[in-house]
């Protein structure tokens, strides 16, 4: 009696082993691992926010509920009151901060539309605010994540948003009242707009973006190079819109008003935060002296270094691909801004899903996955900036940027031939 062979028996995949066109086969374990590691940061922030923090002068630094919140919720409560034309007297923020657990005041330097935006949030009261807020960032983040190109959240969204939220510089951002999470969102969109060639849109983003217009102004001049006419022009006109609208509100000066108030806010805080500034002015400040020449000197040169470099890789006619261009941009704007803090550092996420997003091979996404790793432990480095006097974390931001640079230089380089066999 003749017996049919036996099929052969199918292999186990390797449980960590990267598919080409996804996540690791692990990722089932990895989702349930986030999922606990997002339940208990979400735990962690019902308690405080429940009462396991301070409001009040009393409550002290270490203690006080919000981190830099404050700023933002008087912001929005000096425009609820009917004063925007009070928003950026220090006496008046010193006053809507005192109940916050503000020993004095923190500065808030953004323009006078960001204030408005804060202001239903300061109508929920502090606490409910902050906690409406918080899950705002979040949100943001899951966002951005979800929204870039190259399957960098397909059966991964989960732990990619636990590693973005436990990045420190971003853990940091979140909880303490910061917005960075909505410019990681504003990002990826226009990345994702850029790829779809969905200019209008990506125009709309860039005006968003002018809430930080040392984000902004880079990435217009990116699609300035690029040709992309329409999201130029959608970018201007939404930009003239902001301006036009807060004009009738604070007078046809506003810009002027405005960077009257902020310029020498930036001036102290270089001295203030030098320990957790990132940006190649701001580490050299942090070296020599907020008012150094050379410190200023080799700032500025290191800043138009790295302007030039992000240009080169956005140049007409060139052969970097647009994931690689986007790394090149956000990383290159968190060095030469010249008021980039710590926490500035979770766009990072943005430069890590366009990694991801470039190569395709597993081999080439086991070395992306070991950089995100190192980059993401590497955010740790910031707790000894206090004790060194500078951030150690601008040199993992300098390290990420040369790195995407050295990418964007293989990228342009033509494929070697193959060698045929005899």
């Amino acid at each position: 009696m003749v017996h049919a062979p036996s099929p052969p028996a199918l292999a186990e995949p390797a449980p960590d082993r990267v598919a080409a066109d996804g996540p690791p086969t692990g990722a089932g374990r990895a989702r349930r691992v986030a999922w606990a590691f997002l339940l208990a940061l979400g735990l962690a922030f019902a308690v405080a926010v429940a009462g396991g923090a301070g409001l009040g002068p009393d409550a002290g630094d270490g203690a006080r509920l919000g981190g830099d919140y404050p700023a933002f919720h008087a912001a929005g409560s000096i425009v609820l009151a009917g004063d925007i034309d009070e928003l950026y007297d220090s006496d008046r923020q010193t006053r809507e901060q005192r109940d916050l657990g503000i020993d004095g005041y923190l500065a808030f330097a953004y323009a006078p539309h960001v204030a408005a935006a804060y202001a239903p949030l300061a109508a929920l009261g502090f606490r409910l605010g902050y906690t409406v807020h918080t899950l705002l960032m979040v949100a943001a983040l899951v966002a951005a994540i979800r929204i870039m190109p190259g399957s960098v959240a397909r059966g991964w969204l989960a732990p990619a948003t636990a590693l973005a939220l436990g990045f420190w510089p971003l853990f940091r951002a979140v909880g303490g009242g910061q917005n960075t999470a909505v410019s990681v969102l504003l990002f990826s969109a226009a990345w994702r707009l850029l790829d779809d060639d969905r200019q209008v849109g990506a125009g709309l983003v860039a005006a968003a973006l002018l809430y930080r217009p040392q984000y902004a102004l880079p990435l217009v001049a990116v699609m300035v190079l690029d040709r992309r006419w329409r999201a130029v022009v959608t970018s201007a006109v939404a930009g003239a819109a902001t301006w036009s609208i807060t004009a009738v509100v604070l007078g046809v000066g506003w810009v002027a008003t405005w960077m009257e108030q902020v310029l020498p806010f930036v001036e102290r805080d270089a001295e203030v935060n030098a320990a957790n500034s990132i940006s190649l002015l701001g580490l050299a400040q942090a070296a020599l002296g907020a008012d150094h020449a050379i410190a200023v000197a080799s700032g500025l040169a290191g800043s138009i270094a790295v302007a030039a470099t992000v240009a080169w890789t956005w140049r007409p006619g060139g052969a970097v691909p647009l994931a690689l261009r986007m790394a090149v941009l956000t990383s290159g704007v968190l060095l030469v801004s010249p008021h980039t803090m710590f926490y500035d550092a979770g766009l990072l996420v943005v430069v890590a899903g366009a990694a991801w997003a470039h190569v395709d091979r597993a081999q080439d996404r086991s070395v992306v996955a070991s950089a995100i790793a190192a980059v993401w432990t590497l955010g740790f480095v910031q707790l000894v900036s206090p004790a060194l006097g500078f951030s150690p974390l601008a040199f993992v931001v300098a390290a990420v940027f040369a790195a995407c640079t050295h990418r964007a230089v293989i990228a342009e380089q033509p494929p070697r031939p193959e060698l045929g066999h005899a």
